[in-house]
């Protein structure tokens, strides 16, 4: 996990977020009876301290589901007058809570299987998550303090980021399909957030399921490679606290070693671990793989004293298999886009992956990565981040096909036609794998624009 700085700043200071003392206690988990409700359909607001009383027929002629995920949303604080007039009269509850930030997008709650299309609303005192439906109006699913939010986690590329509260299944990945919309949306969100929220890049957690389950890279390899950049920190290291020499105890000399207590140290320093459990936790896994192991081969790794080795130390260790682990390796993830596949007669949500030499059209399961809150998922909902649905070599792809926001993938024997939130989503999927293509080929991809 990358930790991100966040801004730190209550808006209260301009009037616009509340004092922690000014917040209620009451609106929190998931309940869609929001504000005063009459029976005979009509609600009580108050807009500038004035009471207004509101028909519920307006919006609900007016405000639907009409594909708001493909729509290119660029004010994430005005929203229009319908659904300005949503939130007043079905969402805010107190006269001093006003709207911070809104966002069309689908969001997959931890433990529901679906994804649904939603507008994701932020107030001064709550975030709401409002099921979007066909030809109705917004409903409400559930509501949290934004005091209370733990983490934010933005996802890789941006396509992203998971809100987590503490309480039970109160944890939400919110799915954009857009870069440039989902940067956009989190620098307003992030003004907004509480001190105590904690917020992370969750980038390389999802290039590692990418590839083991896309690429089929072994994790054993990444392992690996990881070890041996940690060997060459410690070997190399000028500093006093951590190095790979002889060590001397009870009177006898062990080559090349070092406490694990300093290995520790350097992972807390050098690498990405936020806790001495995590870091012993890699330790112990690179224990497991044999890219380590005790001088005298107990099977724990230790945070303490006790001697450690790297097996590439040893005398007579054989570097076969640094390159087999070099030739994996080779497989990066150079783009990763959420989209549509055109699987007549319905359009199935899939995750685009490109790799140096392949388009992977993907299925992703959006539970994935779990959160740190959270109980464990039932037997029945647990399944694999990705799973390969379709791949094509660079190589044989033929021709590409641009047609507003889609995009065809044409080789002699295949065709696959995806469907873009965006054409600057559309344009990065076809700008790589074109510049793919003409590495191999050396003359230009044809690449036509169906009018």
């Amino acid at each position: 996990f990358e930790v991100l700085p966040t801004t730190g700043k209550f808006l209260s200071e301009t009037g616009i977020l509340p004092r922690e003392e000014d917040a209620d206690k009451s609106g929190d988990g998931d309940n869609s009876s929001v504000g005063t409700v009459g029976t005979v359909g009509t609600a009580v607001t108050s807009i500038s301290n004035v009471s207004v009383v509101t028909s519920h027929t307006a919006m609900e002629n007016t405000l639907y589901s009409e594909s708001r995920l493909f729509i290119n949303q660029t004010n994430f604080v005005k929203a229009d007058h319908t659904l300005e007039l949503f939130f007043d009269v079905e969402l805010f509850m107190r006269k001093s809570e006003v709207l911070c930030c809104f966002l069309f997008a689908q969001y997959a709650k931890y433990g529901r299987m679906k994804t649904v299309d939603c507008v994701l609303a932020v107030s001064n005192y709550m975030v709401y998550m409002c099921n979007l439906w066909p030809k109705q109006k917004p409903s409400l699913k559930s509501r949290h303090r934004l005091s209370q939010l733990k983490y934010l986690d933005i996802g890789l590329n941006h396509q992203h980021f998971r809100l987590e509260w503490e309480s039970k299944e109160a944890s939400y990945k919110i799915l954009v399909y857009d870069k440039e919309k989902c940067a956009k949306f989190l620098e307003t969100f992030t003004l907004a957030l509480p001190q105590t929220t904690q917020v992370f890049k969750i980038s390389d957690s999802t290039i590692s399921d990418i590839q083991e389950l896309v690429f089929g890279i072994d994790k054993t390899f990444e392992l690996s490679a990881k070890g041996k950049m940690y060997r060459q920190i410690m070997k190399n290291s000028t500093d006093s606290r951590w190095g790979i020499r002889d060590r001397m105890h009870m009177f006898r000399t062990y080559e090349n070693c070092f406490p694990g207590t300093e290995l520790v140290d350097m992972l807390m320093e050098e690498g990405d671990y936020k806790s001495r459990a995590e870091a012993m936790e890699m330790c112990h896994q690179l224990l497991v793989i044999d890219v380590l192991h005790h001088v005298k081969l107990e099977e724990q790794f230790k945070d303490d004293g006790t001697f450690y080795r790297f097996s590439a130390d040893e005398p007579g260790y054989s570097a076969k298999q640094d390159y087999k682990i070099q030739e994996n390796l080779n497989k990066d993830v150079l783009l990763y886009q959420l989209c549509y596949l055109d699987d007549k007669p319905k359009a199935t949500p899939i995750s685009v992956i490109v790799s140096n030499v392949k388009v992977f059209l993907t299925s992703e399961y959006h539970q994935w990565p779990l959160p740190r809150l959270q109980a464990p998922l039932p037997l029945h909902l647990r399944g694999q981040h990705f799973q390969v649905l379709h791949e094509l070599d660079i190589s044989q792809i033929t021709m590409l096909i641009k047609n507003d926001k889609s995009l065809t993938l044409s080789s002699d024997t295949k065709c696959f036609d995806l469907t873009f939130a965006t054409e600057s989503a559309l344009n990065d999927v076809a700008k790589l794998v074109s510049q793919l293509w003409e590495d191999i080929f050396g003359f230009p991809l044809d690449v036509c624009q169906q009018l």
